[in-house]
């Protein structure tokens, strides 16, 4: 029952951190500083109770009873920072706007994630040196028993990033699922209650070690004199009045303490590595991954399966009789070998690193990811996970309680998973980048493997040679050659120009014939290039005719800072400031060396230059719950919905805080990328855009059949657009005289505020009934993060089903025939003439539609009813 306890501890303390980090994320921002303070704090609180917890323990006389307190106080505590957390939400925005960027500002988040998750994780860091004082009662079953405990815990943890990764947020939400963490905080709290009630207070033996009693006779014999106060506990145990306890000999001195002394480097080493590697491995995968939520909790879920594997397997490992000193070596050597080829494995298993894609449907897919993460990944991790808890079965020479070794060996290891996961994530992966790192790792492991058996006077000639192959064998893995990032295998002779490597991503810059120069993230996705120079362009371009008065401009994402940049040019002297923020300061640093001198020119409009113009590296989204500045356009750029972390963008919360932001009459944008959503995802959009804003437009980027981009425009006010008094009717004429429907692709629209609502694809806050039956987005239930990654490879058809083309121009057709434009309130101070316009578009769409085609009679048609309509004929 005890080792049931300990799997569902294991299972609830996952589901707990996978929450608590994505919702303290929404609060301090998805950077990689903020996310590197939470994790701090919580295995902070780890550490702290397993070292406190476990000295306070091996003094207690009902552990399990403890044990049944500490399952209350997590339940408690998680209670709590439930409150904490909506404080916390009402007072940042003001710490936010008191202080600079900076050390100030992220330390001033580390102390608010301690008052956070610090007071829960302290009882977790407690729970296994507490019930490990109960399960062991003899000091030689320590190390397999303590192994086993810590596997059987590793494993319900796998469980709990699976379920809390895959499933329960979706079916409960965020809260719910808090909730069911604490209900079985409770459950394991009172079970513990009763056993700890028909429990027998039992002393704890110290085993004779015959190794150590050889060892003993070998050596000068010292002689033990007892104390006053050890001869009183003697004669009461003889006395029977307290259990008995069987000491071995003492040690000679110098030998315990350097074998001591290296049980606490490799506890430090072994949490160091782990967590630096679990960094380093997950910005590996995403570099052939989608990135969706779904493949970090599979990453996760290997490394937690394996370690909790190597656990049990340390546990058997541990009755074998090769001298422990020996076997640390061997487990060392076997993992520095392990991280040394994992870069060679990784890279045989992805293709060099393309991307992982399956036609099969997502089940099958993240069946492919698993087995990929788990062939690359899992023989070093298994073996990596036999080290630590190994250890214990080391410590059983110098064991006084078993509560009191686990509480100072596993504070010892999460120290260090601290440690290795801010160094990793802040200074290797910068420094040296993912390969290198990776190889760093492994010498540490190789240079422990020859000094450790060393200082335990263990050295024999069997184990320096085989720390001289392992020597070898890493020298000959050195992954330096490997390429850090990977082309477009479609894209004709694209080269990569440069490339950075950080904490958070790797930024490259490429260039092909198709595209020019393009900055990309994570080998696949594209931020933009100058062959997209119009487009981007376009997506200021676009709200700025339909709110020409506007001043003041936020821009969520930079890119290739061409968006930005657009909205400086002289033709909107009205705009006197632009506010731009980009998560990664990798890719403002590519943007500013590659994209403002792009043969000769500077494709930014000078957003880099124009004191107009600020450029932050941080969250956008946090940036507009926390600053007190007002905008009259909120710009939010074009994201793939299914990665993780860009659903955050589309709950009802952030455009309530977008909404906030705005001044009177101001335009909130979100453009969509339809060739990346179903219908479903673009209504659940809709729907919450809705939910904040009540007038929300439609607006086409392009006519390209497949590749339709639209802007849903939130507007504060219920009225119509501004008055034009632009006469376009001479180039409207003009831009279509002797063109036939074979000149679609060649046509030079005049674009100005009148002509723009040709671009328009109808009000949605007319036709607000479609989305009656569509739930809504939150921070509490992420419908777009967990769902759309699933939707599209669960539609049972081989073609993608994209809301494109014909889907697209149907859900069109519908909402302008709900309200035509010639009665849509928002075009009401528009000229007679151009009100027409937006069936010009539509008819537009349609003529590209049946060209793709090939149907000459549609096209014409259509191209015929697009003349008329644009002419006003």
């Amino acid at each position: 029952m005890a080792l049931v306890l300990v799997f569902l501890s294991g299972f609830s303390a996952l589901i707990y951190q996978v929450l608590w980090m994505k919702q303290i994320g929404l609060l301090f921002g998805n950077t990689s500083h903020a996310t590197g303070a939470t994790l701090s704090s919580f295995f902070a609180g780890l550490a702290v109770g397993s070292w406190l917890l476990g000295h306070r323990v091996s003094k207690a006389n009902n552990p399990m009873r403890t044990y049944a307190l500490l399952e209350f106080g997590i339940a408690i505590t998680a209670l709590l920072y439930f409150g904490i957390l909506t404080l916390f939400h009402a007072i940042y925005p003001a710490i936010h706007q008191s202080t600079e960027p900076g050390v100030i500002r992220l330390l001033i988040k580390f102390a608010l994630s301690v008052l956070l998750v610090f007071p829960p994780a302290f009882c977790m860091g407690g729970t296994i040196p507490v019930i490990g004082q109960y399960v062991v009662r003899e000091s030689r079953y320590f190390g397999r028993l303590s192994a086993l405990m810590y596997g059987i815990n590793t494993l319900g943890a796998a469980l709990g990033v699976g379920l809390a990764g895959f499933f329960l947020p979706i079916w409960l939400g965020y809260n719910l699922t808090c909730a069911l963490a604490i209900f079985i905080s409770l459950i394991i709290g009172v079970v513990a209650l009763g056993i700890s009630r028909r429990a027998r207070s039992h002393a704890f033996v110290l085993s004779k070690d015959p190794d150590l009693e050889r060892e003993a006779e070998a050596s000068p014999q010292t002689v033990h004199k007892l104390s006053r106060q050890q001869r009183r506990r003697l004669e009461r145990e003889q006395s029977g009045t307290e259990p008995v306890f069987v000491a071995t000999p003492d040690q000679p001195a110098p030998a315990a303490r350097r074998g001591r002394n290296a049980i606490i480097v490799l506890s430090f080493l072994s949490g160091f590595s782990v967590l630096a590697l679990e960094v380093i491995w997950t910005r590996l995968f995403s570099q052939v991954l989608e990135n969706s939520v779904y493949t970090f909790a599979a990453i996760l879920m290997v490394v937690l399966l394996s370690l909790a594997l190597g656990a049990i397997a340390s546990s058997l490992i541990s009755r074998l009789k090769t001298p422990p000193a020996i076997l640390l070596s061997l487990l060392m050597l076997a993992g520095a070998l392990g991280v040394s080829y994992t870069p060679h494995l990784f890279m045989q298993f992805t293709d060099g690193m393309q991307l992982i894609t399956s036609k099969g449907n997502w089940s099958q897919y993240m069946g492919l990811i698993l087995g990929v993460v788990a062939l690359s990944i899992g023989p070093a991790a298994v073996v990596l996970g036999t080290l630590f808890p190994y250890l214990m079965k080391v410590e059983e020479s110098h064991i006084k309680s078993p509560g009191l070794s686990l509480g100072q060996l596993a504070s010892l290891n999460t120290a260090g998973a601290i440690l290795g996961s801010l160094v990793c994530g802040f200074l290797l992966l910068d420094w040296l980048g993912v390969w290198m790192s990776m190889h760093f790792v492994a010498w540490l492991y190789v240079v422990a493997a020859i000094a450790i058996p060393t200082s335990m006077d263990k050295a024999g000639l069997g184990t320096k040679a085989l720390c001289f192959a392992a020597l070898i064998g890493v020298l000959l893995a050195n992954p330096h050659d490997l390429p850090v990032t990977s082309t477009d295998p479609d894209a004709e002779e694209e080269r990569v120009l440069a490339v950075w490597e950080g904490s958070d991503c790797t930024v490259s810059v490429t260039e092909s014939q198709s595209q020019g120069v393009a900055i990309k993230v994570n080998s696949d996705y594209s931020l933009g290039s100058a062959g997209a120079y119009m487009g981007e362009k376009f997506q200021a371009h676009l709200p700025l005719f339909i709110k020409p008065d506007a001043e003041d401009i936020f821009f969520l994402g930079v890119g290739t800072g061409i968006t930005a940049g657009s909205a400086l040019e002289p033709r909107f002297p009205r705009v006197r400031k632009v506010v731009a923020c980009e998560l990664s300061a990798d890719v403002i640093t590519a943007a500013r060396k590659y994209m403002t001198n792009y043969m000769g020119y500077d494709l930014t409009g000078g957003l880099f230059e124009d004191s107009r113009a600020t450029v932050h590296i941080e969250d956008g989204r946090h940036y507009l719950m926390a600053t007190d500045e007002s905008f009259d356009i909120i710009n939010s750029d074009l994201f793939v919905p299914f990665r993780s972390g860009a659903g955050s963008l589309y709950t009802v919360e952030h455009y309530a805080s977008c909404k906030a932001r705005l001044k009177p009459g101001g335009l909130f944008v979100q453009w969509l990328p339809l060739h990346q959503l179903t219908e479903f995802e673009f209504s659940v959009i809709a729907k919450s855009l809705l939910e904040v804003f009540d007038q929300v437009s439609m607006w086409r980027h392009n006519f390209t059949p497949g590749g339709e981009l639209v802007a849903l425009i939130g507007h504060t006010q219920p009225h119509a657009l501004p008055t034009s008094e632009i006469d376009s009717t001479a180039d409207k004429q003009l831009a279509v005289e002797a063109k036939t429907h074979h000149d679609l692709q060649r046509l030079n629209l005049p674009l100005d505020p009148q002509t723009i609502t040709l671009f328009y694809a109808g009000n949605l806050g007319q036709a607000r009934c479609r989305f009656k039956e569509i739930p809504l987005n939150t921070d509490n239930r992420p419908i777009i993060e967990y769902l759309a990654p699933r939707n599209y490879r669960n539609s049972g058809s081989d073609d993608l089903p994209w809301f494109v083309g014909e889907d697209f121009y149907r859900f069109v057709d519908e909402v302008l025939q709900q309200t035509l434009p010639s009665e849509d309130p928002l075009l009401a101070n528009r000229k007679a003439a151009n009100q027409r316009l937006p069936l010009a578009g539509h008819a537009f769409h349609r003529a590209h539609l049946s060209s793709l085609r090939k149907d000459e009679e549609a096209t014409k048609n259509a191209w015929d009813q697009f003349v008329s309509e644009w002419t006003n004929r």
